[in-house]
């Protein structure tokens, strides 16, 4: 991907970082781990990975 705000929007998580202990943006590092935005963590998001089989919810 040429345009860094696309591959935010498509690939990008926000969850919390347990180093800034706040709600963070997370982007894709490999296949299971994720890398905070803010202050550079890697860090593996189970939530991501154990739903990325399943199909997405859908809540009115």
């Amino acid at each position: 991907m040429d345009d860094r705000s696309d591959f935010l929007m498509l690939r990008a998580v926000a969850a919390l970082c347990p180093d800034c202990t706040d709600e963070r943006v997370f982007v894709p590092v490999d296949s299971d781990s994720y890398c905070c935005t803010t202050c550079d963590a890697a860090v593996l998001l189970l939530d991501v990975v154990e739903s990325a089989g399943r199909p997405a919810r859908r809540v009115a």
